[in-house]
């Protein structure tokens, strides 16, 4: 296998476990993307001067690109953890994993990437696979619901483009600079709205926000634009599908959860989508 994938599929199955970290949070979901983004921030931006790099950053003509991937960056992180908080966990993965189909229609404009027939058919395996991992039960469409739902939409939308534009950044900027774009302009776009809600941080808040910071905001998202920027956009999105199928796991882990079979079918079609995004090579010429 390209060892590109097994880097994607690395950071994605870390990714999986954000949501483990989330519960154990007090603060709401812009208030832990915030101070996340700004733990990564300063590590790598430490790592940036180490390297004599931070000048030449900043200097660059084109920042344009590094604003919008912190933008989308804070509304991808921020919307989904509070959809988490809004409503329930199947109402919040399975807006939030739309975002797929609009990385495959965005690709064209965005990067010139040709969407493909079988990234649909695809895209449409996995979207089944994950409604029937999340049990269609548990999807609830109520009124007291639909601001959860609104916002994880909202974070498909981020999402898809952050993924795009790290794309389109590869260019100009190297992994850790593009990484640094994204938490440093997340976190100042994000400070008015901390300075107004003047949060407050529980000691017992503190060790799952540094976890956050250090490896899943900072390292594991380093491991996944190392991946993004060298595979195309449509099979990135539609690997990132492996991410509830790692919580399954975790859950049965640590938390001891038995899978239902209804869990394990819909695990399967997405492990099978999976597999022929990575394995057959002519979705890439079709």
């Amino acid at each position: 296998m390209n060892t590109n994938y097994l880097s994607l599929i690395s950071a994605i199955l870390v990714f999986s476990s954000m949501g483990l970290f989330v519960k154990f949070i007090s603060v709401n979901g812009l208030i832990i993307y915030f101070c996340a983004a700004l733990i990564a921030t300063i590590i790598f931006g430490i790592s940036l001067l180490k390297d004599k790099k931070l000048k030449d950053f900043f200097t660059k003509r084109n920042l344009l690109i590094p604003i919008l991937i912190g933008l989308f960056g804070a509304v991808n992180n921020s919307a989904y953890f509070y959809a988490y908080q809004l409503t329930t966990i199947a109402n919040a993965t399975f807006s939030h994993y739309l975002f797929p189909i609009l990385v495959i229609l965005l690709a064209p404009l965005i990067i010139n990437e040709k969407s493909k027939r079988k990234s649909w058919f695809l895209l449409i395996l996995s979207l089944a696979g994950l409604l029937i991992l999340l049990n269609p039960t548990n999807l609830d469409l109520s009124s007291k619901n639909t601001f959860g739902i609104f916002l994880g939409i909202v974070s498909a939308f981020g999402s898809a483009l952050t993924i795009l534009l790290f794309k389109k950044a590869s260019t100009h900027y190297n992994d850790k600079e593009i990484l640094f774009s994204q938490m440093f302009f997340s976190v100042i776009i994000l400070l008015p709205f901390i300075l107004y809600q003047k949060p407050t941080i529980l000691l017992a808040d503190i060790l799952p926000l540094l976890l956050l910071g250090i490896v899943h905001q900072g390292f594991n998202v380093l491991l996944f634009i190392k991946a993004v920027t060298k595979l195309p956009a449509q099979n990135v999105s539609l690997i990132t599908y492996l991410e509830p199928v790692g919580a399954v796991i975790l859950s049965l882990i640590f938390l001891k959860e038995i899978p239902h079979l209804y869990t394990l079918i819909g695990g399967l079609l997405i492990l099978t989508s999976c597999y022929f995004t990575i394995k057959d090579k002519f979705l890439l010429l079709n």
